[in-house]
Parts: structure tokens; sequence; C-alpha cells
């Protein structure tokens, strides 16, 4: 199959004939590298690293309350902290977004081209004569999507 989608509906249609789910499985093939760049959205890094700072903010500024003597009142501590930590985590974030970013920050994944669905080899004529009678099938046994979609399913309530 071309899509893992495809795959998962012919397990699908094969489990509707009474093959166990337990036997049949979606394995990938054709592997090949594929590089991805992956971008997140610099607004969303600064806002998380806002949020971040301000939480540590209010954590240094409640900790300075307790062990420190200021001539402010502990609101305006822990304000001040909230204040500093959201400003220092927002530059931290923006930072982050923008290194991040950079068209050289690619990733490499191992994907594939295409699936197979495999069972026992007890059941591989079976599941042969299952597919070959779900209508028309390429010349290497490949059976397409819409062929099993349109194929007629087994009624449940009449078994």
């Amino acid at each position: 199959m071309s899509t893992f989608e495809d795959a998962q509906q012919t397990v699908s249609y094969l489990r509707s004939y009474g093959m166990e789910a337990g036997s049949l499985e979606v394995v990938g093939s054709d592997l090949r590298q594929a590089r991805r760049k992956r971008v997140v959205p610099v607004a969303k890094l600064t806002g998380l690293g806002a949020l971040q700072g301000a939480l540590l903010g209010i954590l240094a500024a409640v900790f300075i309350t307790l062990v420190a003597e200021t001539t402010l009142t502990g609101l305006a501590v822990v304000v001040w902290g909230f204040v500093y930590g959201a400003l220092i985590g927002a530059l931290w974030g923006l930072f982050r977004g923008l290194v991040r970013n950079r068209p050289d920050a690619v990733t490499t994944e191992v994907v594939p081209t295409r699936f197979e669905v495999r069972c026992p080899s007890g059941e591989l004529s079976v599941a042969r004569t299952l597919l070959a009678d779900a209508t028309d099938a390429d010349d290497d046994g490949r059976v397409e999507r819409e062929v099993i979609a349109n194929a007629p399913h087994k009624d449940k309530k009449a078994a």
C-alpha cells in the first residue's frame, strides 16, 4: 500500500472476514531518509519562555521574601519577580526561536515509502483469496484502496 491508512483499511477488511487481528501486522518497507525542517513559531516560543520565566521569577521572589530583608513589601517583591522573570523568559524564548528556526536546522528521519500487510504463512492463502475476491488486484497482488473500500463486507447481523 502507498499509505498507512490504506494498509489499516486492508487489515480491517481481512478482520471483517474472520482473520485474527493479532496475526496481521502492517510493516513499512522501502525505507528512505527524509530531511524535514521543524518549524516552531517564534511567537509561541517567546510566549512559553515568558510564562516559564514568570513562574521562576515568582518562585525566586517568594524565596527572597522569606530569606532576605528588603525595604519593599512581600507583594511588591513578588510582582517585580514576576515582571523580571517574564521579561528574561521572553528574551530567552525569542533567542531560542530565532536559533531553532534557522534554515540549516534540519532533522533527518527514516520513513517508509510503502507499507505491507503481513500474516503467518499458514493464513497467507486465505488472505490472498479474500483480497482477490475484493475484485481487481494489481499484477503483483496489491489491492488498491478504492477496491477494498467498495468491496462487499460480510453483514454482521446475519452472522
